[in-house]
């Protein structure tokens, strides 16, 4: 699965950017944030939790 993330403007006042996850053309999760760092943060949370979701048992990710 060929998934892309950005932070881009939003249309909130009170969190005036957005994280945009995508597959292909299709969004299939957006969350508001209060600015790009708080969104590249965001961004690289959810890439190492699905990264670790796929790894092998007994890996770093799995420990503990």
């Amino acid at each position: 699965m060929q998934l892309t993330a950005e932070v881009r403007p939003s249309a909130f006042e009170g969190r005036p950017f957005k994280v945009v996850f995508r597959k292909a053309d299709q969004i299939v999760a957006e969350w508001p944030v209060t600015s790009v760092t708080a969104g590249e943060q965001r961004i690289a949370e959810t890439l190492g939790a699905l990264a670790c979701a796929k790894a092998p048992r007994g890996t770093p990710c799995h420990v503990g």
